[in-house]
């Protein structure tokens, strides 16, 4: 069976940095991500191709709009559009048209005045595209909830954009929606989590960058805190790393016996598929976020990490 799928992640403009790096293929190498193929990143191609960063095009957008901005306000819409490895494999020459139909429908949609960046990737090992948007209306409001709409709205999202699909593809599937499976997607208590580190990050970097030998007391009292912060974040996202692997080898080693069993498991199989992807992609962005703190605690002296392990410790007590 294949599916044509369809995902949403809004963001309030903290993770702009990171995914920016991540979809625009900034980096010399990607540690963190051993699907992609560097060899094969000339075949990318852009739909949209940002004129500036993620954030100033967020920003310039915004601005144009004239629109109100609350300190809870989506700010962008990461857009992620893909396809079942096996359509992929099978349908090599047509992906790009695919992506195509599929940016047609969206910017139909969100408004093409509204996407910052629309990019498809073909190194990784399906091809998927990457579109992100500043979720305005058409009367210039920032809105993700009126864009998006409540689940009932997000399987009206779902069965339009399978129908579009089928349309050029009649033998991809329509999958079962969530309020119907309860199958458990990214929550937005997840994406804020990966958020706040995010930040966190980001400020750390600030003030080891910003260091001298004028302010070098300072800074280093700021970053001894900041890191203080950040060290129960990171040893977090690393023991839900290991939990979500352990429950992928789990899930494969069950698919292995149910493959053997009748065509009356299909059903759950899929299920346990669907969950698999989802947890891939956390796994993928925790993995970015332990690296990248695993760097920059490199660049802290060994005796700092160790006083704050030690004032950590004597607080516990």
């Amino acid at each position: 069976m294949a599916y044509a799928i369809l995902r949403f992640a809004k963001h309030k403009g903290g993770a702009s940095k990171a995914l920016s790096a991540h979809h625009e293929r900034t980096k010399d190498s990607y540690a963190s991500n051993p699907d992609i193929d560097l060899s094969r990143t000339a075949q990318n191609f852009h739909l949209v191709t940002p004129q500036w960063s993620y954030e100033q095009e967020i920003r310039h957008r915004i601005q144009t709009a004239g629109c109100r901005v609350r300190k809870d306000s989506v700010k962008f819409v990461d857009t992620l559009v893909t396809v079942s490895p096996e359509f992929a494999k099978a349908h090599e020459a047509e992906m790009p048209e695919y992506f195509r139909w599929a940016f047609d429908f969206l910017k139909e949609r969100v408004g093409e005045e509204n996407i910052i960046s629309a990019v498809v990737h073909m190194d990784e090992k399906t091809p998927h595209m990457h579109l992100c948007f500043v979720p305005l209306t058409r009367d210039k409001r920032l809105s993700a909830k009126e864009l998006l709409g409540n689940k009932k709205s997000m399987i009206r999202w779902q069965d339009d954009f399978y129908a579009c699909m089928a349309e050029r593809w009649p033998e991809l599937e329509r999958g079962t929606p969530a309020v119907e499976t309860k199958r458990r997607h990214l929550t937005p208590q997840w994406y804020k989590k990966v958020t706040a580190m995010d930040a966190k990050l980001d400020k750390v970097e600030e003030i080891l960058s910003g260091i001298n030998l004028l302010n070098a007391g300072k800074k280093r009292e700021e970053a001894m805190e900041a890191l203080r912060q950040l060290l129960p974040e990171v040893e977090s996202f690393e023991a839900e790393t290991r939990r979500l692997q352990d429950m992928i080898a789990s899930s494969r080693m069950e698919h292995r016996s149910q493959q053997q069993e009748n065509t009356a498991l299909r059903k759950e199989l899929n299920k346990e598929r669907d969950r698999n992807f989802e947890q891939n992609v956390k796994i993928s962005a925790l993995t970015q976020r332990c690296k990248r703190a695993e760097k920059l605690l490199d660049k802290v002296p060994p005796e700092v990490l160790e006083h704050i392990k030690r004032k950590a410790t004597a607080r516990e007590r």
